[in-house]
This record gives structure tokens, sequence and C-alpha cells, in this order.
């Protein structure tokens, strides 16, 4: 799927819808860090919103990664445009599992001095909840 190992960091949106239907294993440890940009979060939440999607814990946990990253960079753009990012895809978000990515990122948006890695890092907290299995 991907030519090399560098590529696979640097993915285009279509490799990563391929490889979202795909049986093939994780082309990258930490590979959430590759996916996460402003440009494919909204890709990534058709995904959580798609039943016949599996990889659905794969791209729910980039998405906390994501909002961490952004938060703990406490760049006011970056954090502007996250809080827009969120409010676009709750009006079309179904999964209860991205609901409440939504409702978490925008409270932590509000309350930065929450932040906490084993929520919003790799390997998050928030993923290993019983609801969002």
């Amino acid at each position: 799927m991907f030519r090399d190992s560098s590529h696979a960091w640097n993915p285009t949106s279509e490799e990563i819808r391929s490889w979202a239907y795909s049986k093939e294993s994780i082309p990258e440890q930490d590979w959430e860090l590759a996916v996460n940009s402003f440009d494919h979060i909204p890709m990534i939440c058709t995904f959580i919103d798609d039943e016949t999607c599996n990889r659905d814990r794969f791209f729910l946990s980039s998405l906390y990664v994501f909002t961490g990253d952004v938060i703990r960079g406490a760049k006011v753009e970056e954090i502007q445009k996250l809080s827009i990012l969120l409010n676009k895809v709750d009006k079309t978000a179904k999964a209860k599992k991205l609901k409440a990515w939504i409702q978490r990122s925008t409270h932590l948006i509000q309350y930065p001095e929450e932040y906490n890695r084993d929520y919003w890092g790799l390997g998050s907290k928030y993923i290993k909840m019983k609801f969002l299995c």
C-alpha cells in the first residue's frame, strides 16, 4: 500500500481511506500521529460513523491524540481552528463515541489545564472505556 515507511508517515487521504477498509496491519507504530491533520480529521470522523469500517478504535484514538497535541501546543490559531472543526463535525456526527470525542474536546479547549496524557495521548484511556469498545 505504501512505497516505504517514510511514505507511510506522509499518507494521502486516498491511502488512509484505502487502509481504513483493508485488512492490512498498521503501517507503522504510532501511525495515529501520521494520519492526524486538520485536513484529514473530517474524513477520519466519517470512518468512525461508518459501521462497515472496522478501524474505528484506531481512528478514534487518533482523534484524541490530535486534540491533545493541539491543546498541548497552546497555539491560539490552532485551538480556534480545532473549535471550528469540532462545530462542523458535530453537525453530522452520528456515533456516540464520536460525539463523546467532540464533547470532551470542546471541554478541554475551555479547560486546557485538565489535559492529561493518559486520556489525550497514545493509548488513551478514553478508548479503553467500556462504552467505546
